[in-house]
């Protein structure tokens, strides 16, 4: 597990949002990204249907950074190390100029 700003997300970055859908729905990035809430990502599921040869890193987003950690270890459990935690989470996102979509 390795950790990036928002700014180094782009257009092409495989964004996993681990927030619930209420969070998401108030505020989500515009950049294409995937929600599915921290306790129902399932690491070889996921991988097997977005990523499947494994070589694009999968930047997981929340609120502020410590449920995205948490899943990246998961991750790594399961034998997928190329995770990255977006230090942060959607809070800094919007604070380093992200486009941030609000309801």
């Amino acid at each position: 597990m390795y950790f990036i700003k928002p700014q180094s997300l782009n257009e092409k970055s495989l964004i996993l949002d681990v927030r619930d859908d209420e969070a998401h729905t108030h505020e989500q990035l515009a950049l294409p990204h995937i929600l599915i809430r921290a306790d129902k990502v399932d690491p070889d599921k996921f991988m097997a249907e977005y990523n499947p040869d494994g070589v694009k890193p999968v930047n997981i987003l929340c609120m502020s950074g410590g449920v995205a950690s948490e899943v990246a270890e998961r991750f790594e459990k399961a034998g997928y190390p190329n995770v990255a935690v977006v230090v942060g989470g959607i809070i800094e996102a919007e604070y380093e100029g992200l486009e941030i979509l609000k309801n």
